[in-house]
């Protein structure tokens, strides 16, 4: 584990919040496409109207504008078996956002008693506002989190460019600033926190440190299903530390039939936690599947969602390397990320282990739905979760390098986010389609033949006139 060089709070976080500042001119708070309605209606209806009936709220996006949420249609027009409207969207999301969204509605109504007009009806600006400001604010606490979560295996200088890397040649950037009002941030944050807490207490867990691991659990789970896969990072470390006081008990080594007998033994000893762990996790997820239940009729995810995976991992692959929003094709800096868990592997074999078959996990789960591809994003968005983990690879293989090596490792992420932002202004004048194949070759033909030209005009309407970048057109 890496010294904490000495210094006050400003000389280990300065430079970090430095970057969270000069960074905030990128925020650009709105609710448009169909995922953040989805996120934003199980807010608003339980807030204001009390109910999950989400009929209502689907109606007021696509009569603002029909085109831009046509997709929101079957949403509304269609039934679920309870007869509800459906919503596959989590409710963490709406959890993180509820105190911003009830310290804006606050305001409103303090704002409408001294005579102001604005409507209080959990749609105008300040609401928009404030599920915005809670994404960037929980997505940039993660970001501090995955920092704190680099310090234990990195030096300073080594993670802060690990989690600048990643924070700014990722799709964390633009799911942090441009498009907040979607899950991801929020999601990166409860999974760093979750990482971070079960890092710290891997050694010895006490039965509070396992209810507090298990209520961050729950929360990510919450925020983004597919976060329970990070389960198995804490049951590869969990099978590694029982095996381990098993063979190290009086010396011995334990092989065999013995070394099932005690490790069970050393199981049950720990059962407790284990217990109390499902006990916390179970108990913050138990509203979701309330939801479930009364949306669906089932206590699963609901069957539009579940309808779209298989059992076989057919597009792995191109998970990985496809020019369609590819996690190493899009965001090289991500397949510098994992290569420098080679180096964490070398300092602490099973934490490397274990984030790397969630990883793989992950990658092969995402393979076998039929939209791997997650529509119209920008990049691989579904990895966002995977922040603090890329970050800490980044951070301990910078760490590694020394003298000019590290200058040109620092050269290479400059280049890496300027990457990013090339592929950020593609994506954004439509230079490539968001949401359908596109060769890796005219993605870089673009980078160096077609966006230089138009960084200036980009920049003019980034900074006057945001909205021209994702209005809808006719």
């Amino acid at each position: 584990m890496a010294e904490h060089e000495q210094g006050g709070w400003w000389h280990e976080w300065g430079a970090l919040c430095i970057v969270a500042v000069l960074a905030l001119p990128l925020f650009t708070p709105r609710v448009y496409g169909a995922d953040e309605i989805k996120y934003f209606a199980a807010l608003r209806s339980v807030y204001f109207d009390r109910d999950l009936h989400y009929a209502n709220e689907y109606a007021h996006f696509i009569g603002r504008d029909p085109v831009a949420h046509a997709g929101l249609r079957p949403y509304m027009e269609g039934e679920t078996p309870t007869g509800y409207r459906l919503n596959d969207a989590p409710i963490g999301t709406a959890v993180l956002w509820s105190p911003f969204y009830v310290a804006a509605d606050i305001g409103v109504a303090a704002a409408r008693s001294l005579g102001a007009a604005v409507p209080r009806d959990g749609y105008a600006w300040p609401y928009v506002w404030a599920v915005c400001l809670g994404s960037l604010f929980w997505g940039t606490a993660g970001m501090f989190l995955a920092y704190r979560l680099c310090r234990a295996y990195a030096s300073r200088t080594a993670s802060l460019w690990g989690v600048v890397a990643i924070w700014f040649a990722s799709p964390v950037v633009f799911y942090l600033y441009i498009t907040p009002a979607m899950a991801h941030a929020n999601s990166m944050f409860a999974v760093t926190l979750f990482l971070l807490l079960w890092q710290r207490g891997r050694v010895d867990r006490a039965a509070r440190g396992w209810v507090i691991l298990g209520a961050a659990a729950g929360l990510m789970i919450l925020v983004r299903e597919l976060n329970w896969l990070l389960l198995l990072v804490l049951a590869v470390d969990e099978t590694q530390g029982i095996l381990h006081v098993v063979q190290s008990a009086d010396g011995q080594r334990v092989r065999g039939a013995p070394l099932v007998r005690a490790a069970v033994v050393e199981w049950w000893r720990r059962s407790v936690g284990y217990l109390c762990f499902a006990v916390a996790l179970g108990i913050v997820v138990a509203p979701q599947l309330y939801v479930y239940q009364t949306l669906n009729g089932t206590f699963g995810p609901t069957p539009f969602v579940v309808e779209k995976f298989s059992l076989l991992p057919r597009y792995a692959f191109a998970v990985l390397f496809s020019g369609f929003h590819g996690l190493f094709s899009w965001h090289p800096v991500t397949l510098v990320a994992v290569l420098g868990l080679a180096a964490l592997w070398r300092r602490a074999p099973w934490v490397a282990a274990a984030l790397v078959v969630f990883v793989a996990a992950q990658v092969l789960v995402i393979g076998s739905y039929e939209t791997w591809w997650g529509g119209a994003s920008f990049g691989a968005r579904r990895f966002i979760n995977c922040t603090a983990i890329f970050s800490l690879g980044l951070a301990v293989g910078f760490g590694t390098l020394r003298g000019r090596f590290r200058h040109l490792a620092a050269a290479a992420i400059a280049g890496l986010v300027l990457w990013n932002a090339g592929l950020a202004v593609q994506y954004s004048v439509g230079l490539i389609p968001r949401d359908a194949p596109v060769s890796i070759g005219r993605i870089a033909r673009n980078q160096v033949f077609e966006v230089p030209p138009r960084i200036a005009q980009i920049a003019w309407r980034f900074a006057f006139d945001r909205s021209s970048l994702y209005r809808t057109r006719p």
